[in-house]
């Protein structure tokens, strides 16, 4: 049974990752070489599903302008798990699981807090 759950695991990144266009923030296609959609290109979103800000239940977390180490002790006091998915405009590789009592974080250049999202 867990040989069985493992290859649908690596079946499904096997699909995923055929049918993207790229990393988070690619400009792949975009002649204006934005990687967002403000108009300077200067923010790119590595939160899962490409939102910005706090989202969800992430924003009751209270999390959004703090620094990492601040956001990570705050997480941790409220019993979730932290994850930094990206900073300034590097974005992670993640896994794309559901994790109800984890935090998703977005630092900006500073490691401060820009956006986080539950899951």
């Amino acid at each position: 049974m867990r040989g069985a759950r493992a290859l649908v695991v690596l079946v499904g990144v096997v699909l995923l990752a055929a049918c993207g266009g790229g990393p988070a923030g690619s400009s792949a296609g975009d002649p204006s070489g934005s990687t967002s959609g403000s108009p300077s290109g200067s923010t790119t979103s590595c939160l899962p599903g490409g939102g910005t800000g706090a989202q969800g239940d992430a924003a009751g977390d209270g999390v959004v302008g703090l620094p990492e180490a601040d956001a990570v002790a705050r997480a941790e006091a409220a019993g979730l798990t932290a994850r930094v998915v990206g900073r300034g405009e590097e974005c992670y590789a993640l896994t794309m699981d559901f994790v109800p009592d984890r935090v998703n974080l977005d630092l900006d250049a500073d490691g401060v807090v820009r956006g986080a999202s539950r899951g």
